[in-house]
């Protein structure tokens, strides 16, 4: 199933009933049902970095501001100081991070984390040196952060981790919460250190099992939870990455002129694989799994189809040579 958002893609969710809503770069907002019928679209003002949804309404980071839509109609709209960064919802408020990046000095220089009612009212807005790279809202809130305190804040105290190394990423699966440092240490909220890298962690991903991370040397590397490793892979810089149908690996690559998506099993082995866009964003839930593109398509794959394009059997002389072309048929569908 294919989706043209008409810009490149920048971010992805996958709603309850199936269908997907998408925001590009230059602030273009889709709807569509799970049958890829456009339902809405908004215009925000600038690039659409984290989408939240809320009962019926959908609230995105977008350029400067945090944006509320309903039904395709912007309901309010509010300037932040800096760029908009990640969004969360919680004790029935939205939670929005902000960042300033000092061109002169190459780094960032402050950030906020803001509260908003649901109508849009600010409530409270708390400044802060570091900038936020990762946050979660469940039964905490949970934010991680850069230079130069480093650690977490947990429903607003600080803690210190394993390493002083700056916060790159983080990841959760119910109630594991892991976080990836630039220095490659891979570390829990609990301060306990579950593993050291070569490289820099540039996203994680959880299952109920384990985690893969991606590194910043390209490698991707597959562990428990105790951080004994399963699989890695080598290979160009991995942009996005999700698990999907039985714990099926997916990872979008940039290389140089074009992306490459490829599809792992539990154990690392490669099942299907296709040169493509250069892949932005992904997302899963249960029977459907989504990639944004730079050249503005989404993708989608359902998991009965794909299960049956990966398994089904040809009968033709070429057993492995048409067992091939359907793998890649199942990537392009």
């Amino acid at each position: 199933m294919i989706r043209d958002l008409g810009q490149p893609v920048s971010s992805i969710h996958i709603c309850e009933d199936a269908s997907v809503i998408a925001g590009g770069w230059d602030g273009s907002l889709k709807k569509w049902d799970h049958e890829g019928t456009i339902l809405w679209a908004a215009q925000c003002a600038d690039r659409i970095e984290s989408i939240l949804i809320v009962n019926d309404l959908v609230v995105v980071t977008s350029g400067l501001h945090v944006t509320c839509v309903s039904n395709g109609e912007i309901k309010w709209s509010n300037p932040l100081e800096g760029s908009a960064d990640l969004l969360a919802y919680f004790n029935g408020e939205i939670i929005a991070t902000s960042s300033v990046y000092d061109i002169e000095h190459g780094d960032f220089m402050e950030s906020a984390i803001w509260q908003f009612s649901l109508e849009g009212e600010l409530i409270e807005v708390k400044r802060m040196d570091e900038r936020p790279w990762f946050m979660e809202a469940k039964n905490q809130l949970i934010v991680g952060l850069g230079r130069p305190k480093c650690g977490v804040i947990i429903d607003s105290e600080h803690h210190d981790l394993s390493t002083e190394s700056p916060v790159t990423c983080g990841a959760s699966h119910s109630d594991t919460v892991l976080i990836g440092h630039a220095d490659g240490t891979i570390s829990s909220i609990s301060g306990t250190k579950i593993s050291e890298q070569k490289s820099s962690v540039e996203s994680i991903n959880c299952n109920e099992t384990g985690f893969v991370a991606a590194l910043e040397s390209g490698e991707i590397v597959a562990m428990d939870l105790s951080g004994k490793t399963i699989w890695s892979s080598v290979g160009s810089l991995a942009t996005t990455q999700t698990f999907a149908f039985n714990d099926l690996h997916w990872c979008g690559r940039n290389e140089s002129n074009t992306g490459l998506l490829e599809v792992r099993d539990k154990n690392g082995k490669l099942i299907a694989s296709t040169k493509i866009s250069k892949p932005r964003v992904s997302t899963a839930v249960e029977n459907r799994v989504a990639f944004g593109f730079e050249d503005g398509q989404i993708l989608l794959w359902e998991k009965d189809l794909f299960e049956r394009r990966i398994n089904e059997k040809s009968s033709d002389s070429d057993g492995r040579k048409s067992a091939l072309a359907a793998k890649l048929r199942a990537l392009r569908e």
